[in-house]
């Protein structure tokens, strides 16, 4: 199509030829108002890598994550309510987000067999004695992540134990620590701020994406949880009374739960690859693993003690005589906003959501990219292009196309794909393209290579025999 020159050009001019290439990433425009749109929703327990990207020219998402609730024992004592926590936080474009949504304590049995932790960093609830009733399992939390990096961290409820008053601690609320176990010696709840919570009598101590809790000293004592490294937690460790347990793994590690003395039945839960792997248990409960954002809880003191929840600081495990497991404590990143939080409304395993509002949740508009891999050629005056990859947060409204030297521009339509020039003197020319949204004009793109043109010609003319000159690639760097 023609283009509408913007300045003064001079006569007898011939015709050359210019060819401008982009790759062609379409862009589609922000509607005006919009629903929200779901990027991922599950309540299926586990890690799930690369859950969901994040769209061209999204700036900002919505998580609503709920971890698992604890476990209840066989008498039934119940177990720990979660947390759920939602929070609007920036995001990058085009990043990946990994997703953990936790799972359940299992519950125990009346025949004296404890339940397992929840995927997500539970600890293990312990085995009883005779037939008294098996403790309950830890909650596994839930977490949205970036890489070694939590976005927001939905903590879960210890697991109740073989004693009415064991009732599992609560998963914390955001900014507040986690619940601790009922009973006498129930586990600590994880710290706001990281740590994980001690291990009562024989339990084992919380892990941490800070420091860990300490195992309990009665006994032979329970072991401590794993302190955490670059936002990535420690494991829960084991409980004692019997045997030898293992302090809960720093990361990295596998991520592993720790198992006890009856593998399968009060294991703790699975974290995510590169956290701390859980303690085993001695005679007690197995401690969580941990992972990114994420620790696990200590495992369930023996006697039918409770497991700890996981979370940001994780649960300590509940210790003899029949104790509660400590909940886990919750996390959102700095800045976010929209945050609120509440006692999960769930029951059994948790859930995570991921949203964005194409219309609130956009980059701040902006002028777009420029436009890339500009060439030139000698031929008819032509520039082709598609549009840039970032349109600004809004349409573009039409392309600039620049002659140097000289500094003659020419307006090309918002729906253009290319636009025909007039042929300029003789000289050696370069050009650049600029693409135009409401808020301005992007910068110039780099530069075409130079094109010679060494005959004068009337306009409407092409010189003869003349080649197009190799493409010359220039690649954008947009700093948004």
């Amino acid at each position: 199509m023609s283009a509408r020159m913007r300045s003064g050009r001079r006569s007898g001019r011939c015709s050359a030829a210019l060819a401008v290439a982009f790759v062609a990433v379409a862009v589609a425009a922000v509607p005006a108002s919009a629903a929200p749109t779901q990027l991922f929703s599950s309540t299926t327990p586990g890690f799930v890598d690369d859950a969901a990207t994040v769209p061209v020219g999204i700036c900002f998402v919505t998580v609503t994550a709920d971890g698992g609730h604890g476990g209840a024992s066989g008498r039934p004592t119940a177990g720990g309510a979660a947390a759920r926590a939602t929070a609007r936080v920036a995001v990058t474009p085009g990043s990946s987000l990994d997703v953990m949504v936790g799972g359940a304590g299992g519950n125990g049995n009346g025949l004296g067999f404890p339940g397992a932790g929840g995927v997500g960093g539970g600890g293990g609830g312990a085995i009883a004695s005779g037939a008294d009733p098996g403790g309950g399992g830890g909650g596994g939390a839930s977490v949205v992540s970036v890489a070694t990096t939590a976005l927001v961290v939905a903590s879960g409820g210890g697991g109740g134990a073989d004693n009415a008053v064991g009732t599992g601690g609560a998963g914390g609320l955001l900014g507040a620590d986690g619940g601790a176990g009922g009973g006498t010696d129930g586990g600590a709840g994880g710290s706001s701020a990281g740590a994980g919570g001690d291990g009562g009598q024989d339990g084992g101590g919380g892990g941490g994406v800070g420091p860990g809790g300490a195992g309990g000293t009665a006994g032979t004592g329970g072991a401590a949880g794993g302190t955490g490294a670059g936002g990535v937690g420690g494991g829960g460790g084991g409980a004692g009374s019997g045997g030898t347990p293992i302090a809960g793994g720093n990361p990295p590690g596998s991520g592993a739960g720790g198992t006890d003395v009856t593998p399968g039945d009060g294991d703790g839960g699975a974290g995510d690859d590169g956290g701390g792997d859980g303690g085993d248990g001695g005679v007690g409960g197995g401690g969580g693993g941990g992972g990114v954002g994420f620790a696990g809880g200590g495992g369930g003191g023996t006697f039918g003690g409770g497991g700890g929840g996981g979370g940001y600081g994780a649960g300590g495990g509940g210790g003899a005589v029949v104790a509660g497991g400590g909940g886990g404590s919750s996390f959102r990143a700095a800045g976010a906003t929209n945050v609120s939080s509440a006692a999960s409304s769930l029951t059994g395993d948790g859930q995570v959501t991921i949203s964005y509002d194409p219309d609130t949740d956009r980059c701040v508009e902006g002028v777009p990219d420029p436009p890339t891999n500009v060439t030139a050629a000698i031929g008819s005056v032509i520039v082709s292009w598609t549009p840039p990859a970032f349109t600004g947060g809004g349409p573009i409204t039409g392309y600039v196309v620049t002659e140097q030297p000289g500094g003659a521009t020419f307006d090309a339509a918002a729906t253009a794909t290319s636009a025909t020039l007039r042929c300029p003197a003789v000289g050696t020319y370069t050009y650049t393209v600029q693409a135009v949204n409401a808020s301005g004009a992007s910068a110039a793109s780099a530069p075409s290579n130079a094109v010679a043109v060494t005959e004068a010609c009337a306009a409407g003319t092409t010189p003869g025999g003349t080649t197009p000159a190799t493409p010359v690639l220039a690649v954008p760097n947009f700093t948004g």
